[in-house]
């Protein structure tokens, strides 16, 4: 299926691996241009070799760290330069914040979190979608979690800084429509990344057994009886993203290989 974007010129955040990379390998592989972004520059140029590579298309690698708000107009400014025109799709994204129980909560930590998951965010998709308004096209994705339709036990971080997040990106949507830009949340759960295997092996040393067992366990209790992986993640982010995207707006799209009970 051709989805009707090729050309189209797009920022990806925390691209160098994971969901980010996942979501430029599709979006190049459909002809998009791409820059990839990421705290370190290295990671952003050995990503963007890999991707261009397998995809043969134009992937640009740029420096761009969320933990201050004020990178985030270096990094627009960068990317459209970059890619010669203003950003047609743009996937939020960003390392996950620590792990911890309410009570637990430090208030600097709370602090520094809700500048790289709330300031940064906003501050960079607010500079994108002014441009898409003006140019009758637009697709923003954020990266959610499955905390926001059922809050994860000892993530009080990530519950509670991903839903103002969430909730911004639900009232620009009903703001932007109109001009043809989409804003949607797609939420992975599950997924077969980096961080997981480090958390495996983090959980496995507690309870005794090896990483490759643990992640065994973990998912035969899963509905699907497998983990995702980040290219179930990047298609789904691809067609969203794509022409055929342009009524599919304001919703938090899972992709959880079923986890969460709620239907909505």
């Amino acid at each position: 299926m051709d989805l009707g974007i090729s050309g189209k010129r797009a920022l990806i955040l925390g691209a160098s691996k994971g969901l980010g990379y996942a979501c430029a390998k599709a979006l190049s592989a459909e002809g998009v241009d791409v820059v990839v972004s990421s705290s370190s520059i290295e990671r952003a140029e050995a990503a963007a070799v890999k991707i261009s590579t397998e995809t043969g298309g134009k992937v640009i690698p740029v420096v761009g760290d969320v933990a201050v708000a004020d990178n985030m107009n270096v990094l627009h400014a960068n990317a459209k330069a970059a890619l010669g025109g203003p950003i047609d799709i743009l996937l939020n994204n960003h390392g996950g914040p620590a792990i911890g129980p309410a009570l637990e909560l430090d208030e600097a930590e709370l602090v520094d979190e809700f500048q790289k998951m709330v300031v940064s965010i906003i501050r960079l998709t607010d500079l994108c979608a002014k441009e898409m308004v003006a140019q009758k096209w637009g697709r923003i994705l954020t990266v959610g979690s499955a905390g926001l339709v059922q809050p994860n036990a000892n993530m009080v971080l990530s519950n509670t800084l991903r839903i103002a997040t969430a909730y911004y990106m639900k009232t620009l949507a009903n703001e932007v429509i109109k001009d043809g830009v989409t804003v949607n949340v797609v939420s992975p759960s599950q997924i077969l990344t980096d961080r997981t295997r480090t958390g495996a092996v983090a959980r496995a040393s507690r309870a005794g057994t090896t990483p490759e067992e643990y992640i065994k366990k973990q998912e035969a209790a899963l509905p699907s009886g497998r983990f995702g992986d980040v290219e179930d993640f990047g298609a789904l982010v691809a067609f969203l993203s794509s022409r055929f995207g342009g009524y599919c707006t304001g919703s938090n799209w899972r992709v959880d290989g079923g986890l969460l009970k709620s239907i909505v």
